[in-house]
């Protein structure tokens, strides 16, 4: 019994190492397809800030009314 619990404890039973390995796999595939997706909107939000500075300034120079406010 003494064994049984010592090998639970501190040792992983060779037949889930398998499985484990594959969950591990798909794990890091998501993180990765994750970092993907957020270095495309980190990316995508830049133009958008870029594209409304751009347009606050167009407004500002053609109404000098709104750099007075």
């Amino acid at each position: 019994m003494a064994k049984a619990l010592l090998g639970f404890a501190t040792g992983t039973d060779p037949r889930v190492v398998p499985h484990l390995q594959a969950e591990n796999r798909l794990l890091r595939r998501r993180v990765s397809d994750l970092e993907d997706v957020v270095l495309r909107l980190q990316a995508e939000n830049d133009a958008l800030a870029a594209l409304a500075s751009a347009s606050v300034d167009e407004a500002v120079a053609r109404d000098g009314s709104l750099a007075r406010a």
